[in-house]
């Protein structure tokens, strides 16, 4: 689903809503971001509604897994002190959605620093050009 495809409610609706997650990635991540690539925390409130997206970016070059997760646990630990508990993260790059080692070693990455920092990883997409995917955990194929 792209932006302009999104149904008038969707800000009342939870993030990971399947006929809404694509649509709101798509209008979140930025086109600079998919040709650069970025990391991006969409913060939720408790009923998963959007709160804040934040962006890490990869510039000025890609950025290595390492890399990412320290910017991940920093930000994961500063909004754990704000209550916020509940997070989206979005892989931005360019290439097509078809999940990559980077892109799996990512998620397993993110989903250690959420159970360590006590946050609940509700959804991993991945925007690429012209399209969103959702990332499922390793074994799984469901969407959000």
């Amino acid at each position: 689903m792209r932006f302009d495809e999104l149904p008038r409610d969707w800000a009342q609706r939870p993030i990971t809503d399947p006929e809404v997650f694509e649509g709101v990635v798509d209008l979140i991540v930025t086109e600079q971001s998919r040709s650069e690539g970025a990391t991006y925390l969409l913060l939720c409130h408790p009923n998963l509604h959007l709160l804040q997206p934040i962006c890490l970016p990869d510039e000025p070059r890609r950025v290595d897994v390492g890399e990412v997760l320290d910017g991940v646990r920093l930000l994961l630990t500063e909004v754990s002190r704000h209550d916020v508990h509940d997070v989206v993260m979005v892989i931005a790059r360019p290439g097509h959605v078809t999940p990559t080692p980077r892109d799996r070693d990512l998620r397993a990455a993110f989903e250690g620093a959420c159970r360590a920092a006590g946050f609940t990883l509700h959804a991993v997409a991945i925007a690429a050009f012209d399209d969103v995917a959702v990332l499922p955990p390793e074994g799984e194929c469901a969407a959000a």
